[in-house]
């Protein structure tokens, strides 16, 4: 909404185009709960502009490009994983929000992937961030909301951001590990391990 607004287009324009009944006869919202936002299905890509261009449009064209992003191999990863696109788009944009290099998301995708399936807390805090920030408290790891997967079991309600091409093939394809934990360092490299005391060590060296 911001980045739209941002674009020059006004509040209730970006509102308008935001609101997601209007495309939700694309076969991409079929497991999109009712109600959802958008969050999650507006692909951020570069779009050409023209002074006609409508806020409409835009919105339109990202989720064409997360269409495109979501081919067979993709939506066929997701089944293997017992994740529904919607789940699939959830998982995606929080491995996006945590880690930054891309050469690291298999790997932190199967972290979240194996804390799913054992019924352990996914434990991210850019989730519990994202719903302490909607409950305007600002960034609290500790507020309790649905998104505060410290506290709750499971995925959060929806996703927490837009994602892109890596975090979708990470979910799709996570690597073939069995970490329980990761830490990213003060570099930006993420580190994994498999029990809490190497986590402990892992997030106190780095």
């Amino acid at each position: 909404r911001g980045s739209l607004i941002n674009q020059g287009f006004s509040e209730a324009e970006v509102d308008a185009a935001l609101q997601p009944g209007q495309y939700e006869k694309t076969a991409i919202f079929s497991t999109k709960p009712a109600g959802a936002n958008l969050e999650g299905y507006l692909y951020p890509d570069s779009f050409q502009r023209t002074a006609k261009t409508t806020a409409k449009d835009i919105v339109e064209q990202s989720i064409v490009q997360l269409q495109k992003q979501l081919t067979p191999q993709v939506t066929a990863g997701f089944k293997r994983q017992n994740l529904t696109l919607y789940q699939g788009l959830i998982v995606a944009s929080i491995v996006e929000q945590e880690v930054t290099n891309q050469s690291d998301r298999a790997q932190a995708a199967q972290v979240f992937l194996k804390r799913l399936s054992v019924g352990m807390p996914l434990g991210s805090d850019v989730t519990a961030y994202y719903g302490s920030v909607l409950a305007g408290k600002g960034k609290d790891v500790t507020y309790d909301t649905p998104y505060n997967t410290r506290i709750h079991t499971g995925l959060p309600p929806t996703p927490i951001s837009n994602v892109s091409k890596s975090s979708l093939d990470a979910v799709a394809n996570p690597a073939q590990t069995d970490w329980l934990f990761f830490v990213t360092g003060d570099d930006g490299t993420t580190h994994f391990s498999k029990t809490v005391a190497e986590h402990e060590a892992l997030a106190a060296k780095y």
